[in-house]
């Protein structure tokens, strides 16, 4: 998850088209608005959180970017994340 220059590693244990539940790996936790980034599905869902337990967070998605193609600004750092991602898995 993403906010400004500050991320956080989750885990997406649960998403649909609109939304997703993580579980946040660390003690912190993200603002009320944030950027998931799928790794996985290649995505970056601009989010707002919907509610929090313990260290799970279920997130409502208000838009969602496609990060294999061109990406708006605001998802540039989310592509960059991804793209690093993607670039270590290849090489293993």
């Amino acid at each position: 998850m993403l906010c400004g220059a500050f991320a956080w590693d989750c885990v997406i244990k649960d998403m649909s088209d609109g939304g997703a539940r993580v579980q946040m790996l660390s003690g912190s936790t993200p603002p009320a608005s944030a950027q998931l980034v799928d790794l996985v599905g290649g995505f970056a869902h601009d989010a707002k959180v919907a509610w929090r337990k313990d260290r799970e967070i279920g997130l409502t998605f208000l838009k969602s970017h496609d990060l294999r193609g061109l990406a708006p600004a605001g998802a540039q750092t989310a592509k960059r994340i991804w793209l690093a991602a993607q670039s270590r898995a290849n090489a293993g």
